[in-house]
């Protein structure tokens, strides 16, 4: 997908500030994750029917640890309106993305009860527990930084794909899938919560912890790619 859609002009904010830093400084790893052959699949529509399904069942399991951890959020967020912020996240997570997660899968064939009996994969136990780690040992730059692959990264494919003249639109399974990591809602999730890393980032010291926060960030995005290899295998 290099060569059609370019950060830098297509959205800018995501070059900037601790993000964009972040994101640069371990732009081969990135690259590894927007541009997975999952990724690929799902853009051609030639993703197996099977493999997609065991990586819906696997991010429904990680939204409820994610859910843990934006609750932990609540508890690390050192003013009212830090804590008003999280709790927003962590209710948004709880009454709204769930659901449209358990609807959505439903029209893949999976229901409710099937989602709540699944395991956890390896990768997503490795994943989400790093995840939760950071939530507990560090403090809240700790844990944004750790969360942000997954909100930017799933922005940047579906901007990346919606950009690509080589995605499927007509009679592709996966166009909604797409459609949702690419439509102003998501754009507009993603924006804030950049915004939000940058205003922790130059509370929390960012500048002086640079060298952590980068190999936490880049440690997320390989657990990222990992997460998108294991749905393909599994």
């Amino acid at each position: 997908m290099t060569g059609e859609w370019q950060a830098e002009r297509d959205w800018p904010l995501l070059t900037q500030g601790l993000a964009g830093r972040l994101r640069q400084d371990c732009m081969k790893q990135w690259l590894d994750f927007v541009g997975h052959p999952f990724v690929e699949g799902v853009a051609s529509g030639t993703m197996e029917v099977e493999a997609f399904r065991n990586f819906l069942i696997q991010d429904y399991l990680y939204l409820i640890q994610y859910a843990r951890a934006c609750a932990l959020l609540v508890h690390k967020s050192d003013t009212l309106t830090a804590m008003r912020h999280a709790a927003q996240l962590l209710s948004g997570i709880l009454d709204t993305e769930l659901s449209m997660h358990v609807g959505y899968c439903r029209q893949w064939g999976i229901e409710e009860p099937a989602l709540e009996q699944a395991e956890e994969s390896i990768e997503l136990l490795a994943y989400s527990r790093f995840i939760l780690d950071r939530a507990q040992t560090g403090d809240m730059l700790d844990l944004l930084v750790t969360l942000a692959p997954c909100l930017i990264g799933y922005a940047e494919v579906g901007a990346r794909l919606h950009a690509s003249p080589r995605t499927v639109r007509e009679g592709n399974p996966y166009w909604s899938w797409i459609a949702l990591y690419g439509g102003d809602e998501y754009t507009a999730l993603v924006e804030d919560g950049v915004c939000r890393l940058n205003e922790v980032g130059a509370a929390y010291g960012a500048q002086a912890r640079y060298p952590t926060l980068l190999r936490e960030f880049t440690t997320a995005v390989r657990l990222e790619t990992v997460f998108w290899t294991t749905a393909r295998s599994g």
